[in-house]
């Protein structure tokens, strides 16, 4: 299992299902009404704020593959 799945079922419902929400919209490539940013120093990697929380994605044009769903801290962007 990858380790953002682990991640998703450890938060609390509400954090939960408004993650749940953001990959839906993600997924379905609406990213306009998402808060998103590319993170500089990196190419396709991208982040969509939900609260507290942060999705980290590769984005390479053909596939989205979501990295991690950290909570956002100082070493949230650390190891990409």
């Amino acid at each position: 299992m990858e380790q953002w799945r682990k991640q998703l079922r450890r938060m609390p419902r509400g954090d939960r299902d408004r993650i749940l929400v953001a990959l839906q919209l993600l997924l379905a490539r609406d990213v306009l009404t998402l808060d998103r940013k590319k993170l500089t120093g990196y190419e396709n990697i991208f982040r969509i704020r939900v609260g507290n929380y942060r999705i980290i994605y590769h984005d390479d044009g053909n596939e989205i593959t979501v990295k991690a769903i950290p909570r956002r801290d100082e070493n949230t962007y650390k190891d990409f």
